[in-house]
C-alpha cells in the first residue's frame, strides 16, 4: 500500500515539473513575427542630409514608438575585393509612420557605409533591409518586416578633392587597359557610362562588349562616374556589369592582368608621401621664412633705435641672413672634452624637430595643408613638448654647470608656460567639437544655420565670438611667447652669469640651430594663434564652397592667413624692443599665480558658453529626443559677436590716436619709408 502511494507521488510530482517545464516554454517570447507589409527603400542614391525611408502599407505606428532598421549584406567599394564587405548595420530610434519608417542619413551613419577620413568612398550596399516596430508596452512584442535584395548608393562628403582626382585617374586608366572609349556628351544622367568604342582584341572586346553598352557597376560597385572603376590591386580579374538596350545587366569577367594603375597609396606609400611632403615644406618655407624673420626683426629694431640696421649684404640688407648661415656652416664645430658628445649633438637637432614638425599640419590654405590630422591641434601641442626635452638635454650634456641650469631654467619655463596655452586651445575645442585644424577655421566662418553661408566676417572669429574667448586670445599670445622664449620671457639664454643658457657651449651650426627653431617658432605660434582665433584662411563674405570651386580665391586664402601671421609677427618684435625683461621669480610667479588660474577659469566660463549655445534636448510628442533652440539664441551670439569686434575697433582707434599724439608731442622726424 505504501509502496503504491508512493509510486503514486512520485508520479505526480514528475507530471507537475513536467507541465511547469511546458508552462516556462509556453510562456517564453517567440520572436518577433514577420508580420509588417514592406515594399521599397528609398532612395537609391543618398547622401548625408537626405532620408532613407522603407515604404510599407498599413503599418502599426500607434502601437511602436520607435523602429529599428537593419541592413544585411555586402558593401562594395572601389579599389576593394569583388566579394564585398559583410555587413550588419543597425540604425536605431527610426521614426515610423503609417506608410513608411524613415531615419536621417547623418555623418556618423554614412561613416557606417563609407568609412572615414581619406578612406571614406562611395559605397554599393546589396542585401536586405529589416524594419522591427518596438512595442508600446513593456510586454509586448516586436513585430518586424523585411525587403529583400535591395540595392544602395551612399555618398561620402568627407573625401577630399585629391582622393577624388586620384581615383578619376585610376578610373582612366583602367578603361584604357581594358580597351574601352567613352561616349561622354551622351552620357547618361540616370548613372552609368555609356560606350562609344572597343579597341580590338583588347579585354573589354574579348568578352563581347561593344559600342551602346553601358557599363553599370564595377565590382559591385553602381558606376556613377569614372573614380569607381578601381581595381583591386593586384587582382587578375574584374567583375564588370554591362546593360545592353533594353536588357537586364550581365555580369562580365575582364582580365585586368598587366594593369598598374599607379595604385592608391597604401598605408607605407602614404607616410612615405607625407615625411616627403614635410621635407618639401621644411626646405622651400620654414628656412626662408625663419631667415626672413632675423631680418625683419633687425630692420624693425633698428628703425625703433634709430638706427640703420642691416644694409651691406644685397638690396635693404636681406640676405645677410643667407651670410649668416653660410659662416656658421663653415664655422669651426667645437664639441667640449667632458661633455656626453652623442646626446650633445643631437640635442639642437631635437629642439628643431620639435618646432619644424608642427609645420606637417599648418593650415596655410583650404587644400594647402601637409596632413589634415583628424587629431591636428593635439599633434602641434604633443611635438612642441620635444623643445623641452632638447634644451633640457643641451644643458645636460654640455657638462657645463651654467648650461645645465640654464637648461633646467629653460625647461621649467617652457612646461610652466605650456599649462594656460594648453588649456586656451582646449576651450577652442570645446566651441568647435573637433580636433582638426581645418574644422576650427571653418567654425569660424559663421553660427547656427549661418555656419557655412557667411563666411568668415571678422565678428566670427573667435577671437571675438565672446568676452572669454577675447581674453583667451591675449592669455595664448602671451604664454607662447613665454614658451618659445621670446623677450621680455628670454631669461634661459640671456641672464648675465649665464652666459648664454644652455647654448653656452655649442659653436657653428649647432648654435644657430637652436636660434633657428627658436625663431620659426614665432612663426608657428603666430600660425597656430592665427588657425585658431583669427579665421585662419577665411575671407570674409565668401563661403568655403565658393572658395573651394576659385582658384583665385583660394589663392587670396593663402594670401590672408600669411598677412594675418606677418602683422602677430610684427608685434611678437614690437614687444621684444619695447618692453623690459623680468626676473625668473617675476615670470614663475605670473605664470601659476596669474596665468594658470585664469586658464581654468576660462575654461569653465567656456564650458558654460557651449552648453548656453548647444541646441537643447526634448522629447517629442512620439517620445523620441528632438533638438530644441539654445539657452542662448543664435541673434543675441551674433549680437555678441559684433559687440564685442566693435570693442576691439574702438580699442584699435584709441590706441592709433594715443600713438599720433605721442608723436606729435615727441617732434620726432618720422620716417614711413621702410627701406630708408
Amino acid at each position: 500500500m505504501r509502496r503504491n502511494l508512493s509510486s503514486i507521488g512520485t508520479r505526480s510530482a514528475l507530471v507537475f515539473l513536467l507541465a511547469m517545464l511546458a508552462l516556462v516554454v509556453g510562456c517564453k517570447r517567440q520572436d518577433a513575427p514577420n508580420l509588417l507589409d514592406l515594399v521599397d527603400v528609398i532612395p537609391r542614391d543618398a547622401e548625408v542630409g537626405d532620408h532613407i525611408e522603407v515604404l510599407g502599407t498599413r503599418l502599426p505606428v500607434q502601437e511602436a514608438k520607435s523602429a529599428k532598421v537593419s541592413f544585411d549584406g555586402k558593401l562594395y567599394r572601389p579599389g576593394k575585393s569583388s566579394e564585398g564587405e559583410d555587413a550588419h548595420i543597425v540604425i536605431d530610434g527610426a521614426k515610423p509612420h503609417a506608410d513608411k519608417v524613415s531615419f536621417p542619413l547623418t555623418d556618423v551613419v554614412v561613416a557606417k557605409f563609407c568609412g572615414l577620413g581619406d578612406d571614406a568612398a562611395h559605397t554599393t550596399f546589396r542585401g536586405d533591409v529589416t524594419v522591427e516596430l518596438a512595442a508600446a508596452a513593456a510586454e509586448g512584442q516586436p513585430v518586424l518586416g523585411k525587403v529583400v535584395g535591395v540595392t544602395l548608393d551612399f555618398r561620402s562628403p568627407s573625401v577630399r578633392r585629391i582622393a577624388l582626382e586620384k581615383r578619376s585617374q585610376v578610373g582612366h586608366k583602367a578603361l584604357e587597359h581594358l580597351g574601352v572609349r567613352l561616349d561622354e556628351e551622351h552620357a547618361p544622367t540616370a548613372g552609368g557610362l555609356l560606350v562609344s568604342g572597343v579597341a580590338a582584341a583588347g579585354p573589354a572586346d574579348k568578352v563581347g562588349i561593344a559600342a551602346g553598352d553601358l557599363l553599370v557597376s564595377f565590382n559591385g560597385v553602381s558606376i556613377l562616374s569614372v573614380g569607381d572603376i578601381v581595381p583591386e590591386h593586384g587582382a587578375r580579374f574584374a567583375q564588370l556589369g554591362v546593360k545592353r538596350a533594353q536588357g537586364s545587366p550581365e555580369l562580365r569577367q575582364v582580365s585586368m592582368s598587366g594593369f598598374d594603375g599607379g595604385g592608391l597609396p597604401n598605408d607605407i606609400l602614404a607616410a612615405a608621401m607625407i615625411l616627403g611632403v614635410a621635407a618639401v615644406i621644411l626646405l622651400l618655407f620654414m628656412a626662408p621664412t625663419a631667415g626672413i624673420i632675423t631680418w625683419v626683426e633687425r630692420r624693425v629694431s633698428a628703425r625703433m633705435q634709430s638706427r640703420v640696421g642691416p644694409n651691406r649684404a644685397g638690396p635693404q640688407g636681406f640676405i645677410v641672413w643667407m651670410a649668416d648661415g653660410i659662416k656658421s656652416i663653415v664655422k669651426e664645430d667645437i664639441i667640449p672634452t667632458e661633455s656626453d658628445e652623442p646626446l650633445f649633438r643631437f640635442a639642437p637637432y631635437l629642439v628643431f624637430i620639435g618646432v619644424s614638425a608642427t609645420f606637417v599640419v599648418m593650415p596655410f590654405g583650404q587644400y594647402l595643408i601637409a596632413a589634415d590630422l583628424d587629431v591636428g591641434i593635439l599633434f602641434v601641442v604633443a611635438v612642441t613638448s620635444l623643445v623641452a626635452i632638447g634644451l633640457m638635454t643641451g644643458g645636460w650634456a654640455s657638462n657645463n654647470k651654467w648650461s645645465l641650469l640654464g637648461g633646467v631654467r629653460a625647461a621649467a619655463q617652457v612646461i610652466s608656460y605650456e599649462i594656460p596655452a594648453a588649456v586656451s586651445v582646449v576651450c577652442v575645442v570645446m566651441m568647435t567639437g573637433s580636433l582638426r585644424m581645418q574644422d576650427i577655421i571653418q567654425a569660424q566662418g559663421g553660427m547656427g544655420d549661418m555656419l557655412l553661408s557667411k563666411g568668415g566676417w571678422p565678428w566670427y572669429w573667435y577671437v571675438f565670438r565672446n568676452p572669454v574667448s577675447f581674453g583667451l586670445f591675449f592669455l595664448f599670445f602671451i604664454t607662447a611667447l613665454a614658451e618659445g622664449n621670446r623677450a621680455p620671457f628670454d631669461l634661459p639664454e640671456a641672464e648675465s652669469e649665464l652666459v648664454a643658457g644652455y647654448s653656452t657651449e655649442y659653436s657653428g651650426m649647432r648654435y644657430l640651430f637652436f636660434f633657428f627653431a627658436e625663431w620659426a617658432n614665432v612663426f608657428v605660434f603666430c600660425g597656430i594663434a592665427t588657425a585658431l582665433f583669427l579665421g585662419g584662411w577665411q575671407l570674409p563674405g565668401v563661403s568655403p564652397s565658393q572658395q573651394e570651386a576659385s582658384m583665385a580665391l583660394q589663392a587670396a586664402g593663402v594670401f590672408t592667413f600669411l598677412l594675418k601671421a606677418w602683422i602677430l609677427i610684427f608685434v611678437v618684435v614690437w614687444i621684444r624692443w619695447t618692453l623690459p625683461r623680468v626676473r625668473i621669480d617675476q615670470l614663475m610667479n605670473l605664470c601659476w599665480k596669474w596665468f594658470v588660474p585664469m586658464s581654468f577659469a576660462g575654461f569653465v566660463l567656456t564650458a558654460l558658453w557651449v552648453i548656453g549655445t548647444s541646441p537643447s534636448t526634448l522629447m517629442g510628442a512620439n517620445g523620441l529626443p528632438e533638438h530644441g533652440a539654445p539657452l542662448i539664441p543664435i541673434t543675441l551670439q551674433t549680437a555678441v559677436s559684433v559687440a564685442m569686434f566693435a570693442v576691439a575697433a574702438w580699442l584699435t582707434v584709441y590706441f592709433a590716436r594715443r600713438v599720433a599724439y605721442n608723436v606729435r608731442e615727441s617732434r620726432q622726424p618720422i620716417h614711413v619709408n621702410p627701406f630708408i
